[in-house]
């Protein structure tokens, strides 16, 4: 009877355990970026070798990176974003520079955030709502004043959003305090400039290594103004 007794109250630990942890998406989601031009002496060509038409992210619940195929001289670009620290990095395969920038150093405006529920588009058989993040750059060296998008989440990928709280850059800590997901479609018009589109081909859920987040200690680290 003891033994029931004990092995009943480890099962209601285990299962009260269960209950309180919060299962977070960890793993790779390849994407595709398509673009349109808004502007006559930017080709979607030029976007697509500058940037890439595709990239990868890698994710786990306090951090995430993405490399970018970018096929210029300088070759991949990677944006990896601490947010157990606080700060991004973004270097390119062939520099020997990592800039390091503060997440919460922005003093952009936000113009519009507003979760559209019935807005809803199919994504890898998914129907997936759409929250729209509109906001206005203060920075007089950024090209793109304006900053008008669309982003596509399902909630079967969470996102801790306690974790993004001081990732204040772009806004991206109210997407994820309203959506509490990974974005799997985004939908971007750079005004003036260009729209770009970038959609989820493939998510597997997946352990992903500390290794792939370490800095190359090669390279040299600048602090972004």
């Amino acid at each position: 009877m003891k033994k029931i007794f004990l092995l009943t109250q480890l099962l209601l630990i285990i299962t009260v355990n269960n209950l309180l942890a919060q299962d977070y998406f960890e793993g790779q989601i390849d994407f595709k970026i398509e673009y349109e031009s808004l502007n006559e002496n930017i080709s979607a060509k030029y976007l697509e070798y500058a940037i890439g038409d595709s990239f990868t992210a890698y994710i786990q619940e306090d951090r995430y990176i993405m490399i970018y195929n970018s096929k210029t001289e300088q070759g991949w670009s990677k944006s990896t974003i601490r947010l157990d620290e606080g700060y991004s990095y973004t270097e390119y395969e062939k520099s020997d520079t990592i800039y390091r920038s503060k997440l919460n150093s922005s003093s952009d405006i936000l113009i519009e955030i507003k979760k559209h529920p019935n807005q809803k588009k199919m994504i890898l058989g998914e129907m997936c709502p759409s929250i729209t993040l509109k906001y206005e750059s203060t920075d007089p060296n950024t090209p793109f004043k304006i900053t008008d998008g669309t982003h596509y989440y399902s909630p079967k990928y969470k996102l801790n959003s306690e974790k993004y709280k001081n990732f204040t850059s772009g806004f991206w800590n109210l997407f994820v305090n309203e959506s509490e997901s990974v974005s799997i479609r985004n939908e971007h018009i750079y005004t003036g400039f260009f729209k770009s589109i970038s959609e989820a081909t493939k998510i597997q859920e997946k352990k992903i290594s500390d290794d792939l987040f370490t800095l190359n200690s090669d390279k040299i680290l600048i602090d972004s103004e």
